[in-house]
């Protein structure tokens, strides 16, 4: 009976037991559930924040990619007219003006070459906010690099009546390893700053080494007797867009990018900048940079670059391919007096026919135009070279795009070197040297010093005498321009716009320029009858200059 009663006992305490595990059991599968509902959850939050920061991704780059395309197309609307405003300012400058013309002349020039400079630095500062500051570290010769820089330097500060000088430490090895370009960069920008706020005295470059215990430091640093910069400014001067008292500046002229870039630049070849400046006693930026000394393989040859006068120019024959026929003025202007042959072609289907029919030194290809752009031109020049199995020909774009992204494409596709507009004859002259063949005979050699350059048009080369040949072409282009409304062709109208707008601004037509953008705008709007009824005021606008200009 005892026994039984054991039994009994062990077999509910048993039963009490597996009711404890099922109970136990139970609770482990509704905990497991809920942590697969969980995980479940959780995989799906992930999922769809993976997927978020996928789509920010994408959009971020969308807005980068499209951030920098209205830039470059914001560069080249700008810098196509500019290039045509600063090279005909350059070619009016050597002819005879009086006092007045001179002087307006001047302004013209420095006006321009001003707002070149800000396009410029709001570009470069673009670049460096999106992360592409390029830093390309290459053996150079300091001492060649300081001779350019002093030359620019003088220039500057002649030109405010102010004395510069350039101290350099005599013990430095001037054969060193870094961005050359980056450091003129740099060092010009800095200087003009100096410039720029110094009205009296001395504006200094001064160059040294050993600091900080190593001897692979320089440090460079520009001074000024100028107006000064408050000690409270100093933490936020490096900012972007951060300028000292408007009340100071009086008619210094600039958006406050320069020394950010500055900065970024600095910063980006593992250097930095300090500054130290009074309020009327002038400022001080010292910059150092660790520049590696290059060895006796790596030294530069140390050539300089030659002057244009002593140099023995060859006889060439060039093929300028350009949409706007006065952009092949503007460079037959530059090199007449060389013994230099060009060809001239409005697109590019018509450079390829050109090209396969004649042999060129070299070719300068616009890239935006009609018909075949400079891209597709280049790609089927160079499948024409292989064809012939010729040795390749020098082609250089010239673009208002001033992207380096934009400029590697263009290399990419086939161009030797990009010429940025808008770009002067010392400019252009340096790409001919820079791309002369060996051994290709001067003019002298040649017997040909005394042949003038063969040209398609010997017409006069004067302001006055492209006017009317300014005007008949734009005549033509609304021809163009009203066949084009009338076939609904809207990419059509709009080339042709672009082109001849470019035109009507540089030579100051206002009121055709702002009818040319009124028809674009009601042909974007699809408003055809307003759009027909200014290209007809365009005919007669024209039409009644023409009239002015021969009464």
């Amino acid at each position: 009976m005892d026994r039984m009663e054991d039994l009994q006992r062990q077999l509910e305490q048993a039963k009490t037991e597996v009711g404890y595990l099922k109970r136990t059991i139970a609770r482990l599968q509704r905990r497991l559930e809920r942590q697969e509902k969980l995980d479940d959850m959780n995989r799906y939050q992930t999922k769809w924040a993976i997927k978020q920061v996928d789509e920010a991704r994408r959009q971020a780059e969308q807005a980068n990619k499209a951030k920098t395309e209205f830039l470059a197309n914001m560069s080249h609307e700008i810098r196509t007219p500019l290039n045509i405003v600063l090279g005909m300012g350059e070619l009016l400058a050597g002819t005879e003006l009086n006092g007045s013309q001179s002087h307006y002349l001047q302004s013209l020039r420095l006006s321009s070459e001003h707002l070149c400079k800000l396009i410029d630095d709001i570009l470069e500062f673009s670049r460096i906010e999106s992360g592409s500051v390029e830093v390309d570290p290459s053996p150079f010769d300091l001492g060649q690099l300081l001779v350019g820089i002093e030359a620019m330097g003088s220039h500057l500060a002649s030109g405010k009546g102010l004395a510069f000088h350039l101290e350099c430490d005599q013990s430095l090895d001037l054969k060193r390893v870094g961005d050359a370009r980056r450091i003129r960069q740099v060092l010009l920008n800095l200087l003009d700053n100096g410039v720029k706020f110094t009205d009296t005295g001395t504006v200094t470059l001064s160059v040294s080494g050993e600091r900080d215990g190593d001897p692979e430091q320089v440090v460079f640093t520009v001074s000024d007797t100028g107006i000064g910069i408050p000690e409270a400014k100093h933490g936020i001067i490096f900012e972007r867009f951060a300028q000292i008292e408007t009340g100071r500046l009086k008619n210094k002229s600039g958006v406050g990018l320069g020394l950010a870039i500055c900065e970024r630049l600095v910063t980006a070849m593992g250097g930095r900048i300090c500054i130290d400046s009074q309020v009327d006693k002038g400022s001080s930026f010292s910059v150092r940079i660790r520049l590696p000394f290059a060895t006796k393989a790596e030294q530069p040859s140390g050539e300089m670059e030659i002057d244009d006068g002593g140099f023995p120019w060859p006889s060439l024959r060039l093929l300028v391919v350009d949409d706007i026929n006065l952009n092949f003025e503007v460079i037959r202007e530059y090199v007449k007096d060389l013994a230099v042959h060009l060809d001239y072609a409005d697109n590019g289907k018509h450079a390829v026919k050109a090209f396969g029919n004649s042999t060129y030194d070299l070719v300068l290809m616009d890239i935006r135009m009609p018909v075949m752009d400079g891209v597709d031109a280049v790609r089927n020049l160079r499948r024409l070279e292989r064809f012939k199995r010729a040795a390749p020909t020098p082609i250089i774009a010239m673009t208002a795009h001033a992207f380096t992204e934009q400029a590697h494409t263009y290399l990419e596709a086939g161009f030797d070197e990009v010429l940025i507009k808008p770009f002067s004859r010392k400019d252009l002259l340096s790409v001919l040297r820079r791309h002369l063949k060996p051994g290709k005979r001067t003019a002298e050699q040649s017997g040909e010093t005394d042949r003038q350059p063969a040209f398609h048009d010997d017409s006069a080369n004067t302001l006055e005498a492209l006017l009317p040949r300014v005007l008949a072409e734009i005549a033509q282009e609304i021809v163009v321009i009203k066949e084009a409304l009338h076939d609904n062709d809207q990419d059509q109208v709009k080339k042709t716009g672009h082109a001849v707008r470019g035109l009507a601004g540089f030579y100051g037509l206002t009121q055709l320029s702002d009818l040319l953008t009124h028809l674009e705008k009601s042909v974007h709007r699809r408003e055809y009858r307003t759009a027909q009824a200014l290209a007809a005021a365009l005919a007669n606008h024209v039409d009644e200059l023409k009239v002015r200009m021969h009464s």
